[in-house]
């Protein structure tokens, strides 16, 4: 089976991921939006959705040291890794203590706010051109990238009330 859906939040990517699994939908593959399933006993794999290195190298480390601790990586989308282990084996947490948790959503939180510096100086960029020649077809283009902008700022404030949420304990 394939669906069609576009997630910003790892979060609830993978709470949807869970009930699928929950279903009897293991997740299979993921490209563009697509995500493809294939049947399996519900509830048989719990997921989780990771942000890799940047370096090719540390992410084949991290590849590899997964596969030891007995997660299976299912797909890759960029720097994105979907993970999953067979629920029988207990609970699967990849940050356990609120350091860890803090670090991790460190991490997206710089991602996402470097993609967002480079949509803001693209939309800056094609907000000049609509504004310099009055193409509607530049103000549209201006208008999906502050679509894009708004929903990068939404991740990066998401991140910011995690961390301060577990820095309260």
């Amino acid at each position: 089976m394939r669906k069609f859906k576009l997630y910003y939040d790892k979060d609830a990517e993978e709470a949807w991921l869970q009930s699928m699994s929950a279903g009897g939908w293991a997740f299979k593959h993921f490209c563009m939006g697509v995500y493809t399933f294939e049947p399996s006993e519900p509830g048989e794999y719990i997921y989780r959705i990771d942000l890799m290195p940047g370096d090719a190298r540390e992410q084949e480390q991290f590849t590899a040291f997964m596969r030891d601790a007995g997660i299976e990586p299912v797909g890759k989308w960029y720097r994105w890794v979907y993970l999953r282990r067979q629920a029988a084996e207990g609970p699967f947490e990849l940050y356990t203590d609120a350091d860890s948790k803090i670090a991790h959503y460190s991490r997206i939180r710089r991602f996402f706010g470097g993609v967002l510096a480079l949509e803001l100086l693209c939309m800056a960029m094609e907000m000049n051109a609509a504004l310099a020649t009055g193409r509607a077809l530049f103000w549209c283009f201006t208008g999906l990238l502050l679509a894009i902008v708004l929903v990068l700022f939404r991740m990066v404030l998401k991140c910011n009330r995690k961390i301060a949420t577990l820095r309260k304990g």
